[in-house]
């Protein structure tokens, strides 16, 4: 996929996610904007925005480290991943990095788009 393209589609999901949480709040009766419920808005608009890109970042992180690797090597380290951190282990992970994650991942996409454009040129 073109990552022009790309970046277009995952940007347009990350503000409708983002804009749907930020809608969901403000139509909640009991919200009050006092510092608690406008940081936990903050942090979770926050999350919503970076969520996918820190999916497709940790999937293409994965890709690399699993790739070089003999399937029995890959699926040993993939449990050990696994028995360590665990299921939820992960996700409260994911969820705590995904905004550096997020990040990461448009300065890559960023990069790549601008050398592309610049190997045509």
């Amino acid at each position: 996929m073109n990552k022009i393209k790309q970046l277009w589609i995952v940007l347009t999901i990350c503000i409708a996610l983002a804009g749907s949480v930020v809608f969901l709040y403000l139509l909640d009766p009991t919200f009050l904007p006092d510092a608690y419920r406008v940081t936990s808005m903050v942090i979770v608009v926050t999350w919503a925005f970076f969520i996918i890109p820190s999916i497709l970042f940790d999937v293409q992180l994965a890709i690399k480290y699993f790739g070089g690797k003999s399937p029995e090597h890959a699926f040993r380290d993939g449990v050990r991943i696994g028995v360590i951190f665990g299921l939820g282990g992960i996700l409260v992970a994911s969820l705590l990095v995904s905004p550096v994650t997020g990040i990461l991942w448009y300065m890559d996409t960023v990069k790549e788009i601008l050398s592309q454009k610049n190997k045509k040129d």
